[in-house]
């Protein structure tokens, strides 16, 4: 599995603006919309912030 960290760019819903995240993913080049959505109701944010699962929201880099 490829690991990504996550940035969001701005706040959404009650994810703050700068809160990063990893999310690992069977994909390659950047996560699946899934696997991020997955990841941002595990950490507790709400439906609005987990709405925002495509990773063209977020600032991503591969980190393994």
């Amino acid at each position: 599995m490829t690991k990504y960290r996550l940035t969001a760019p701005r706040k959404f819903g009650d994810m703050p603006k700068d809160y990063q995240f990893i999310v690992s993913s069977q994909t390659i080049g950047s996560p699946n919309a899934n696997d991020v959505e997955k990841e941002i109701a595990r950490l507790g944010f709400n439906r609005e912030a987990q709405s925002y699962r495509s990773p063209g929201n977020f600032k991503v880099e591969k980190i393994s």
